[in-house]
């Protein structure tokens, strides 16, 4: 909880001092680059976190180790391999004399994304390993060398895009090196040929399912954001930039649960069966909605206030936003943490027929529907395609109909219990 307070918290102050310092068009492209890179950041937590925290927990002692190494080494292998793509990718576009907005900004974005990539691994990698306090350090460093070097631009008249990339980039070398040293042993040093194979088909098979969901999750509720950017401009992708870092302060519990309540789910899958797996999830949910609940409100209610005072009168016509955005996130939540069973029972496929499904109506839908509503057309998309989600992983998990599963599910969807099923309270 302190590091994901680290981590949020920076993150919160960073987004308030970008988009009141660079305006609310800068701050859109700035959204569109970090738009790109969290898509590559969902591949790659498909591919290599979201396996790991699950995996690792069922293999024996002595597997352990070689195991971490070869993950390390593949993971060294992708960065290396996406910021050349970024590279290839400018140059060939500069070549062939292309030109997109963005294009001055690829080549910092791609070595900012590699870094980016390598310090989330390594964070996962102390996690799983039980090295809960170098995470926080990395990010400590992380976020008072960004947050440090922003001031003293903006202080010197120089803050602007690039330079505002290329200090993120800095940070994210120096925390990476930071959690390689902490670790007293390199986790991307000792590789062996077999053992990258092995683990990458491994990985492969746990996540075919994750990798697809991943991809159609971009153009899920996301592609309205991408229609709001060709239709509305950068000017609204800076508004919801802003509502989405306000009620993204919410990411100190839906990331510190991300860190833990899958090992966690895990073992006790492992060790007590569905039905133990499930009430630990239960439990936690519930624990877990208290604080949720009352942040998104708390934000909603605040938020012209918040957003006069923290980002300025030239976002406070944006103040509806931010209740939208709590909406979507509380339906996150609850998308979360049916997530967390289906992935410690490595039942993967619904999430990708969930996110295939809104993929498939947003892409029909989007431009119609913010063409014709604007921006109501954009929040009624990402809340619509959150909603579409919550149904479809409910049906499919009614429809498993195994005692701990309905449990589960009639926990939070009442409406859909078995007929003549007993109450859960009574077992």
């Amino acid at each position: 909880m302190l590091g994901q307070a680290v981590s949020s918290g920076g993150s919160f102050t960073l987004g308030v001092l970008l988009a009141r310092w660079l305006g609310v068009q800068a701050f859109g492209y700035y959204g569109i680059l970090w738009m790109a890179i969290l898509f590559f950041l969902s591949l790659h937590q498909a591919y290599f976190t979201q396996p790991l925290m699950v995996l690792l927990h069922g293999k024996a002692d002595e597997q352990k180790n070689d195991y971490l190494e070869a993950l390390s080494g593949l993971q060294m292998i992708a960065s290396v391999v996406l910021v050349f793509m970024a590279l290839l990718i400018y140059g060939v576009f500069n070549a062939l004399d292309i030109n997109f907005d963005w294009l001055p900004w690829l080549p910092v974005s791609g070595f900012l994304l590699g870094f980016y990539l390598i310090q989330d691994y390594l964070k996962k990698y102390c996690f799983a390993k039980q090295l809960s306090h170098i995470p926080v350090l990395m990010d400590l460093a992380l976020f008072t060398l960004t947050l440090s070097a922003i001031l003293w631009l903006k202080y010197i008249g120089q803050l602007n895009l690039n330079h505002t990339l290329f200090c993120m980039l800095f940070s994210y070398g120096i925390s990476s090196s930071i959690g390689i040293k902490l670790l007293g042993q390199n986790p991307i040093k000792h590789w062996k040929r077999t053992q990258l194979i092995q683990t990458a088909k491994e990985h492969y098979h746990y996540s075919i399912w994750l990798l697809g969901t991943s991809l159609v999750q971009w153009f899920s509720g996301n592609f309205f954001l991408v229609a709001a950017a060709g239709t509305l401009g950068a000017v609204a992708v800076g508004a919801l930039r802003m509502a989405q870092n306000m009620v993204g302060l919410c990411h100190v519990l839906f990331l510190a649960m991300e860190n833990i309540v899958p090992a966690e789910a895990a073992r006790q899958f492992f060790s007590k069966g569905e039905k133990g797996m499930f009430a630990y999830l239960m439990r936690i949910g519930l624990l877990g909605a208290v604080p949720v609940g009352g942040l998104l409100l708390g934000l909603t209610l605040a938020a012209p206030w918040l957003i006069n005072w923290l980002y300025g009168a030239e976002y406070q016509s944006f103040a509806y936003l931010v209740g939208a955005y709590a909406i979507v996130y509380a339906l996150g939540y609850l998308l979360t943490i049916q997530r967390f069973a289906m992935r410690a029972m490595q039942f993967t496929m619904p999430m990708f027929f969930a996110y295939a499904v809104s993929a498939a109506l947003s892409v029909l839908l989007a431009n119609p529907m913010v063409r014709q509503w604007g921006m109501g057309g954009v929040l009624t998309g990402l809340i619509g395609a959150q909603l579409l989600m919550v149904i479809i992983y409910s049906l499919f998990i009614w429809k498993k109909k195994i005692k701990s599963n309905y449990w589960f599910s009639s926990a939070y969807f009442p409406i859909i219990r078995p007929k003549g099923a007993s109450n859960p309270k009574s077992e």
